[in-house]
């Protein structure tokens, strides 16, 4: 009795006779048994993560309007410690949190005809997200303003002799005005016709690059010590809004030459309203006549060798020049010895008594134009 009172005892070896007879031995533990009023428990399956934040819209890498918002969408509303994009170049404007939306304000614009890179930085959170976890970067190319936002920012300053008459009330050149103004007015020129404020003043075809408006552009470039591009570029568009917000205008009257080639043949230079300056020329004979039309000075030589081919076919060279002013490929106003001015005696330039061409060429500069009708 007592030997199989030890056999029944929990935890005890326990011997059995298997299918072959053989006697196996096998050791365990009684299984516990839930007390009563008690509920079995279930291991608890491990928590997923939270989703990861993410850019779900970038700006546009083309901007045509550098006054606009920069505006960066993520997927859900930024947390208030996310770190906020940023831009290089750096520009004077600020970040703040719309919403979903990570919005940069420039205070007046970002510069014309520039590039940028916009990062947004790896912790970048929305609230209850894990981080970004990786920088997105995008290149952003501002546009250049167009022609017509040119052609009224030269008219304000006096480069142009033409006054925008805008229904918008918009500056016409009465004044400084605001770098973001001048911006708003360079990316969304205002609508209106822009009038003559001189008499006889040059024609302008509107929002077109004509030779009026190269002229005027030229001249500005000169002013302001810049390279000589002949087009609306990134340092001439700093240079037109840092000018518009100083008010400095065009230290000079608007001046342009016309020449008539109708006989006697005159030249008269012009300097806003006022006829300055008249005097008797020599356009080209047949065979080499001067072309007409409106073309800027492009190029100015105190003195020069001009050589080409006359009418007949011969060569000439013509040493020392003096107070040239090229305006039509080989065509230049210029002093040159004759016994007589005022008909058609040149190879196709305009000619000048030499003291003449001398007070013509100090009024003058680069990109004034040359008029010259029949």
């Amino acid at each position: 009795m007592a030997a199989a009172a030890a056999s029944a005892t929990p935890s005890a070896v326990v011997r059995a006779t298997g299918a072959t007879g053989e006697a196996t031995q096998t050791t365990g533990t009684t299984p516990t048994v839930p007390e009563a009023g008690t509920t079995p428990t279930t291991p608890t399956a491990p928590s997923k993560p939270s989703p990861r934040t993410k850019v779900t819209r970038l700006p546009n890498s083309l901007v045509t309007d550098g006054t606009l918002p920069v505006k960066v969408r993520l997927s859900g509303e930024p947390a208030y410690n996310s770190p906020m994009p940023a831009l290089s170049p750096s520009v004077a404007g600020r970040w703040k949190a719309v919403g979903d939306y990570e919005v940069f304000t420039p205070t007046s614009t970002l510069q014309p005809c520039s590039s940028y890179t916009l990062t947004i930085w790896a912790g970048t959170d929305v609230s209850g997200d894990r981080p970004l976890g990786r920088a997105r970067t995008v290149h952003l190319s501002v546009a250049c303003p167009g022609t017509l936002a040119l052609q009224q920012a030269l008219s304000r300053l006096g480069y142009l002799p033409y006054t925008l008459r805008s229904s918008h009330k918009a500056n016409s050149g009465g004044g400084r005005e605001s770098r973001a103004l001048a911006a708003r007015y360079a990316f969304d020129p205002p609508r209106g016709p822009l009038v003559a404020n001189v008499a006889n003043a040059p024609g302008l075809w509107y929002e077109h690059l004509d030779p009026t408006t190269r002229g005027a552009l030229t001249v500005f470039q000169v002013t302001r010590h810049l390279p000589l591009t002949g087009v609306g570029d990134r340092a001439t568009w700093a240079s037109l809004l840092a000018t518009e917000t100083h008010d400095s205008r065009d230290p000079r009257p608007y001046t342009f030459v016309t020449v008539s080639e109708r006989i006697p043949e005159t030249l008269e230079v012009h300097q806003g309203s006022h006829v300055v300056l008249t005097t008797p020329t020599n356009t080209g004979v047949p065979g080499a006549t001067t072309e007409q039309g409106t073309f800027p000075i492009f190029a100015r030589f105190t003195s020069t060798t001009m050589s080409g081919t006359n009418p007949d076919g011969s060569k000439y060279v013509d040493p020392g020049v003096p107070w040239v002013n090229y305006f039509n490929g080989g065509d230049a106003v210029h002093g040159f010895p004759r016994p007589s001015y005022g008909t058609p005696q040149s190879n196709g330039c305009v000619e000048l008594p030499i003291g003449t061409a001398q007070r013509v060429f100090g009024m003058l500069t680069l990109g004034d134009l040359v008029i010259v009708s029949g």
